[in-house]
């Protein structure tokens, strides 16, 4: 028995010196006129340098919470209790610390291209921003916005420097923001919702552009999408800021947990299937819908492993 222990801790120490991201969201509430609401608990995860990590769930399960809380900008009113963020070796739990990473060290992708680009502000402005804030000197700033530009398949790029935000289509505005995430140096790329509004062949070059633009950075995928999620080395579930699976991709062909079933059930491609509200909600996040449930679901969580696939699950 101790020598399983003493493996376990060597094991873990060892993920934790070859990880690029060492991630515990110990717990993020909002402070409310009603008291404080939790809304992620407990949720830990590493990423390490190459690799791309995908935290999925339905809206209000905690993805955008987490990534907030990773780059300092959770709101005024959210507060967190035990938050640990490592990365590159670089404690960056405070939120001072986080956003002065933003735009150096880790590089955002936003859903929505349009309404995070400045519209006072063109795209010249907006790429010597960054260039700027990730320490480019000022005769280099052209060069290296127009390498940008060219690298997310811009040709005319005279032209594309001294438009304004809305004198772009949507596709091409996102494409200014992945520009943007290149004139950083960035080690963690954090995608929320990415593929937005493109259709699925449009989505797979997205994702397959992302990896050979940023080859050697960490990257962490936000979305609804299971399709998105499958592209990922590793999965997170999250259901009401808790985590009910986490493993290798090929988890999705095999989940565990409930939750993670209702999520591909519910694919088209699966026949949609709904998962009623069956009772009281108790402890798990999903015990009122849960098709699973059992009395044990009343008094605790039950952690389970196989290899690198764990889950949070009494089915």
């Amino acid at each position: 028995m101790m020598d399983c222990m003493a493996t376990s801790k060597r094991n873990g120490r060892e993920e934790g010196e070859k990880s690029l991201l060492r991630y515990s969201s110990g717990t993020i509430y909002a402070k409310t006129l009603a008291g404080n609401r939790t809304l992620v608990k407990n949720v830990s995860f590493s990423i390490r340098k190459g690799e791309k990590l995908s935290l999925i769930g339905e809206t209000g399960s905690g993805k955008t919470m987490i990534a907030l809380s990773l780059m300092g900008k959770l709101a005024p009113n959210v507060k967190t209790e035990g938050l640990q963020c490592i990365l590159d070796g670089k404690d960056c739990s405070h939120p001072k610390v986080a956003s002065s990473l933003l735009g150096r060290e880790v590089a955002y992708i936003p859903q929505n291209g349009m309404e995070f680009l400045n519209p006072s502000r063109t795209v010249k402005h907006h790429l010597y921003d960054s260039l700027h804030r990730a320490g480019v000197r000022s005769a280099e700033a052209k060069d290296k916005a127009a390498s940008a530009l060219s690298s997310v398949g811009f040709r005319d790029i005279d032209e594309i420097l001294k438009s304004y935000p809305f004198q772009l289509s949507g596709g091409m505005a996102q494409r200014v923001t992945v520009a943007l995430a290149l004139c950083t140096r960035a080690k963690l790329i954090i995608a929320d919702e990415p593929t937005n509004g493109l259709d699925k062949e449009a989505a797979s070059r997205m994702l397959e552009h992302l990896g050979l633009l940023f080859p050697d950075a960490g990257q962490l995928f936000i979305t609804h999408d299971i399709g998105v999620a499958s592209n990922a080395d590793r999965i997170l579930v999250l259901c009401g800021g808790r985590t009910m699976e986490h493993g290798k991709s090929f988890l999705l062909q095999n989940p565990r947990n409930a939750y993670t079933k209702g999520l591909v059930s519910s694919l088209v491609s699966n026949g949609m299937k709904a998962t009623p509200t069956l009772r009281k909600r108790t402890g798990c996040p999903f015990s009122d819908r849960c098709p699973e449930y059992s009395e044990r679901c009343r008094d605790e969580r039950i952690h389970q492993r196989e290899g690198e696939h764990e889950w949070w699950c009494n089915g």
